[in-house]
């Protein structure tokens, strides 16, 4: 303003008049980064001519920036004032008039108005209040509104406490169980030392089974203490093992029925894995021994034998034989026999290793989404192929898994092995050649049995 004022008599002389000043922020983006500009609109009252009146007062807007930028008189547009509005401001011409000036004018700001309010007092001096509210009487809390605030505060405090306090004890928790683990581990390591030199442990008997010994260790971890320690011919080891088996691998118990509408179930694999033979033993045991109103659809044209060994199994148990080639042919089958309870549909032979069957396989299935997918496996399978065929027909997504000839194998860890690191589920569990006899659903219980020979 002392510089505006300087500027001001400059140009005009001291006899000038102050008639206006105004301060504001001028430039930057958003109101950051901008100058402080200080306009003075001053006039100067001329020596009026012969034969004339008075002369309008000259008018000039003086303007200085805050960083020393001189003011230009005439860039902004120039007010005229009669002359009983100028003899008003005569007396404006001091500093006292200056110090008289209205509080200057800023731009819009994004700031908080009390961070404002607060610069604007350390400009002025005015002391610094306790408490925002001081400032702005209308932006106070209504009686009790604070209070809640503070409720709030503190609810929320407390869950972040509790929040953090649970998962510090989940984190010793899940330390706890892993050094109990450890702990069961060594006991059951060392106790089987001292087992009489004739009897066969749980865990002996799975070992002989070609159980992997990852498996034994995590076994021993989830039960009792030396429970897998326990003779393979006590009653109590199947139990034990069941109780296991339930917790790491998937059972679907055979194949449910719908409550309403027809389940449509097929059964796909490699070549020489039992698929024709275990169809017949499933449509066997839902007819003849529940009453179920089925049908039998076979895709396996590639192998005449396998169409007559079907239709033969057909006559005998008295159901209805759908012969299809194509992907529209199995969807008229399943169409015309959509009033039964279930369809049992056999697929030709596939090889893992050859993709053009795999996509021939995946068009005959895509026909119809209800259609449930039993990938069939040998239980005389390398371990290392079992993988293998159960990765390469992932393609099919399978549902469910049935192993086959567990009979024809001595050791069936392969199963505990494989269905322990995926979440395919099994479902049955075939140890013969006898149609409908030799099929089991699987169960911990079948499973456990199973392992332990028994």
């Amino acid at each position: 303003m002392k510089e505006a004022m300087e500027e001001v008599k400059s140009e005009l002389g001291r006899d000038a008049v102050i008639l206006h000043t105004k301060k504001y922020r001028e430039g930057g983006f958003l109101g950051y980064h901008s100058k402080d500009v200080v306009e003075v609109t001053a006039a100067i009252e001329d020596a009026p001519s012969k034969g004339q009146g008075k002369r309008a007062p000259k008018a000039v807007a003086d303007t200085a920036e805050a960083e020393n930028f001189p003011a230009k008189a005439g860039e902004r547009p120039v007010p005229l004032f009669p002359a009983n509005i100028l003899n008003q401001y005569k007396t404006n011409g001091t500093q006292a008039g200056v110090d008289m000036v209205s509080p200057p004018l800023e731009m819009p700001s994004f700031e908080p108005r009390v961070h404002q309010e607060q610069e604007v007092r350390k400009e002025t001096g005015f002391p610094e209040p306790e408490h925002p509210a001081e400032l702005f009487p209308e932006a106070a809390p209504a009686p009790g509104q604070e209070e809640a605030r503070g409720r709030e505060a503190e609810e929320k405090a407390t869950e972040r406490d509790m929040q953090q306090s649970k998962q510090e004890d989940t984190e010793k928790i899940q330390k706890l169980e892993a050094e109990l683990s450890q702990m069961k581990t060594l006991l059951a390591q060392v106790m089987s030392k001292d087992l009489p030199q004739d009897e066969v442990s749980l865990q002996d008997a799975l070992r002989g089974q070609e159980v992997e010994e990852e498996i034994l260790r995590d076994m021993a971890a989830k039960s009792a203490a030396g429970d897998t320690l326990v003779d393979s011919l006590d009653p109590k080891a199947k139990d034990i093992l069941a109780d296991y088996l339930d917790k790491v691998v998937n059972f679907s118990e055979g194949i449910q029925l719908n409550r309403h509408g027809v389940r449509i179930v097929s059964l796909i694999g490699a070549t020489g894995v039992g698929k024709t033979t275990t169809l017949a033993k499933i449509a066997a045991r839902f007819v003849l021994e529940k009453g179920v109103k089925a049908a039998l659809i076979t895709a396996d044209t590639y192998r005449i034998s396998a169409v007559e060994q079907l239709k033969t199994y057909s006559d005998i148990i008295g159901l209805p034989l759908e012969i299809v080639y194509s992907p529209d042919e199995l969807k008229v089958a399943i169409h015309k026999h959509k009033d039964k309870d279930l369809i049992l549909i056999d697929t030709a032979g596939r090889s893992q290793h050859n993709d053009y069957q795999m996509k021939e396989l995946q068009d005959f299935l895509a026909v119809d989404g209800r259609i449930e997918r039993h990938l069939v496996m040998s239980a005389t399978t390398k371990e290392r192929d079992a993988e293998e065929i159960l990765e390469k027909f992932s393609v099919c997504r399978p549902d469910r898994v049935i192993f086959t000839k567990t009979d024809e194998t001595s050791s069936v860890g392969l199963i505990l092995n494989l269905l322990s690191k995926k979440d395919i589920a099994i479902s049955f569990l075939t140890n013969g050649q006898s149609v409908p006899d030799d099929i089991i659903p699987a169960t911990p219980a079948e499973l456990a049995r199973l392992l332990l020979r028994v």
